[in-house]
C-alpha cells in the first residue's frame, strides 16, 4: 500500500509548470471536461471552485464555494455512481480576534452525502462569450479572465467578481493531457470585488484576495488511500499587489511557487528546486470538532531568486468531513494572517503585516475497516 500512496504524491514532483507552458485560460477550458477520462469505467470528480479572503469593515472574511461532478464507475471511491456536490463554507470573524482562536460560528452546507444532488440539478450553459454552471439558484459564471459567483445558497447571497491577476497556474496539467496524466486543471489568483450577504448582514468586498480553480482528477485520486494517517495535506495562498505565494503539501512532498507579475519562481525540493520548510508551532483544542487543530506555522521557501519567510496565525476555522468508500477525511479551512517578508534577488522586498490569507489542511480521521494488524484500505 505504501508504494501506491507514495506514487500519488510523487506525481507532483514532475508537474511543476513554468511560465512558458502556462497558456491563457480559454472558454473551452470552462465547460465540463470529465469526458476526456474513462468516465464509464472509472471513478472521477471534476471541481469548479472559488476561494476568497478579505477585510470587510471590522471583520475578516473567508469563503470557499465549489461544485463537483462525481462519477463512480470504478471501485466507487466517491460512493455515488453519478452525482453532483455543491458546497459552501463561510467564516466572518472580528479583526479584533486576530492572533487568537475562539470557537467561531461558520456557514457550512453541501458536504454531507445526504446533500448530494441528482446530475440533472446541474445545468451547464455555454454562449459565445461565457460558460455558466447553474446549481439551482447559485451560478458560477466564467468569462476568462473574469469569473463571477452569483446567487443564493445556504442563506448566503453572493455577488462577487474575480478578476485574474498574473498568469494561470497549471500545476495539475492541461485538460488535453488528462487521459494520460489522470488529472488536469488550473488555479488563478484574482482580485475580488462585490458583496456577500447572510444573517441580515452584508459584507462589502473591495480588493479581496481570491483564487479561481477548475480541476479534474481520475481513478488515481483517492482521498483516504492516498492520505493515510498521520499524513496531512496543506494548501495555502496569499497575495499582495502583483505578488502571489502558494504552498502545497499533498502528503509527503512540498511544492511552492512565488508569482511576481508574469514571473514564476518554483520551489520543488524533491526535484532539486529550492528548499521549503513548513512547521506547525502551535495547536488548539477545538471544542466543536474535538480535534487538536494546528493554528500557527512558520513557512520558509528559499531559492537563489527569492526567499519567503512568514509567521502564519489562524483566527477563524470552518470544517467538514468528506466521506469515501474507505473512510472519512476532515477538511478544514483556516482564516489566517501572515507576518514576515518576501525578498527577491533584485533587492525588492515585500512586507506582510497582519495580512489576511487562506490556509487549509485535511487528513484522514477514520478508516472504515480497522483490524489488530492495522487499517485495511
Amino acid at each position: 500500500m505504501r508504494k501506491t500512496q507514495d506514487a500519488f504524491d510523487r506525481q507532483y514532483v514532475g508537474t511543476t509548470t513554468y511560465a512558458a507552458e502556462a497558456p491563457a485560460i480559454r472558454l473551452d477550458d470552462e465547460t465540463e471536461q470529465y469526458r476526456v477520462l474513462s468516465h464509464k469505467r472509472a471513478d472521477l470528480w471534476e471541481e469548479t471552485a472559488f476561494a476568497l479572503v478579505a477585510e470587510s469593515g471590522d471583520h475578516d472574511v473567508l469563503l470557499w464555494t465549489a461544485g463537483y461532478i462525481i462519477k463512480g464507475q470504478g471501485r466507487r471511491v466517491w460512493i455515488d455512481e453519478d452525482a453532483v456536490e455543491h458546497d459552501i463554507m463561510l467564516i466572518a470573524v472580528p479583526k479584533a480576534n486576530r492572533g487568537k482562536m475562539t470557537d467561531n460560528n461558520f456557514v457550512r452546507a453541501g458536504w454531507h452525502p445526504t446533500e448530494r444532488l441528482q446530475p440533472r440539478k446541474l445545468r451547464i450553459e455555454r454562449t459565445h462569450d461565457r460558460v455558466v454552471w447553474h446549481f439551482e439558484d447559485h451560478r458560477f459564471v466564467a468569462r476568462p479572465p473574469v469569473w463571477e459567483a452569483q446567487g443564493l445558497f445556504a442563506g448566503v447571497d453572493l455577488d462577487l467578481r474575480f478578476s485574474q491577476v498574473g498568469q494561470p497556474i497549471w500545476h495539475w496539467g492541461h485538460f488535453a493531457d488528462a487521459e494520460t496524466s489522470d488529472r488536469a486543471g488550473y488555479d488563478v489568483f484574482a482580485d475580488v470585488d462585490g458583496t456577500l450577504a447572510t444573517a441580515g448582514r452584508t459584507f462589502e468586498i473591495r480588493n479581496g484576495h481570491g483564487v479561481r480553480e477548475h480541476i479534474l482528477v481520475g481513478q488515481s485520486a483517492d482521498p483516504i488511500r492516498n492520505l493515510p494517517a498521520p499524513r496531512v495535506m496543506y494548501w495555502l495562498y496569499l497575495t499582495k499587489d502583483d505578488v502571489g505565494i502558494n504552498f502545497f503539501r499533498p502528503g509527503i512532498v512540498d511544492i511552492g511557487a512565488v508569482y511576481v507579475g508574469e514571473r514564476a519562481i518554483k520551489y520543488n525540493p524533491a526535484a532539486n528546486q529550492g528548499a521549503i520548510s513548513f512547521e506547525t508551532t502551535e495547536h488548539w483544542h477545538d471544542p466543536r470538532s474535538a480535534t487538536c487543530l494546528p493554528i500557527r506555522w512558520h513557512l520558509t521557501m528559499t531559492s537563489t531568486e527569492c526567499v519567503v519567510d512568514l509567521d502564519i496565525s489562524c483566527h477563524g476555522r470552518a470544517y467538514s468531513f468528506w466521506h469515501g468508500d474507505a473512510g472519512t477525511r476532515m477538511y478544514c479551512y483556516l482564516l489566517c494572517t501572515a507576518n514576515g517578508a518576501l525578498s527577491l534577488s533584485d533587492g525588492r522586498t515585500v512586507a506582510f503585516e497582519d495580512h489576511v490569507m487562506l490556509n487549509s489542511f485535511n487528513r484522514t480521521i477514520l478508516v472504515k475497516s480497522e483490524t489488530l494488524d492495522g487499517p485495511v484500505y
